[in-house]
């Protein structure tokens, strides 16, 4: 066994833990969630592949428009597998950062560093749930996973301070999500097996 081979197998444990069963009974394509929601708003954006190279961690996302992967824009991002939507969500600074945050999943106790001692587990739970659960998939399954996002227009707001009118650069990815969930659910009875969280706010 090569060391690219080890670093996937010395996973196993890791992947025991927090990898979710992957079930697509109740969902809906990408393409479909594209016509429903009008005017094709979503595009991909990337491929998520197993990382073979010496670097640690296992996944990798293969870029499609690295500038807009790098620019940190508002987006309602969703990830398939196999063009089938398994989650949805969104982030103010971008897909770049967003990935990164998914790929801190991997740091789990479960996994130990190169001096042999486990991680201590800071992580997001919710990323740590991804991450196993699709890198076990794509370890184990021919399935091909994707991101597709839809890129906010910017949002500004006048507001008073003080007596002076200036204008904001509102946030309102949260707001997005939380309807895009919502339409999700109204075509098929639940949210996506990923999703775990929407902003309470806009329900």
């Amino acid at each position: 066994m090569n060391i690219h081979e080890l670093k996937f197998s010395n996973g196993q444990r890791a992947r025991d833990k927090w990898c979710k069963p992957l079930t697509n009974d109740i969902s809906m394509s990408i393409f479909e969630y594209n016509s429903v929601c009008g005017e094709n708003n979503f595009i991909k954006q990337a491929d998520i592949i197993l990382d073979n190279s010496s670097r640690q961690t296992t996944l990798k996302a293969g870029i499609v428009n690295i500038n807009d992967w790098k620019a940190e824009n508002e987006h309602i991002y969703i990830i398939t597998k196999n063009n089938t939507i398994m989650k949805i969500g969104g982030t103010r600074t971008g897909l770049k950062n967003r990935w990164s945050s998914y790929c801190c999943g991997y740091y789990v106790p479960e996994r130990v560093n190169k001096h042999g001692v486990p991680y201590p587990g800071k992580m997001s739970v919710t990323n740590a749930y991804l991450y196993h659960s699709i890198e076990n998939d794509l370890l184990t399954t021919n399935n091909k996973w994707e991101i597709w996002s839809w890129c906010l227009p910017i949002v500004n707001v006048s507001v008073s301070i003080l007596g002076e009118d200036i204008d904001v650069h509102a946030q309102t990815f949260h707001a997005y999500e939380s309807i895009c969930i919502k339409r999700f659910i109204q075509q098929t009875g639940k949210k996506p097996i990923l999703s775990n969280n929407s902003d309470p706010d806009y329900r």
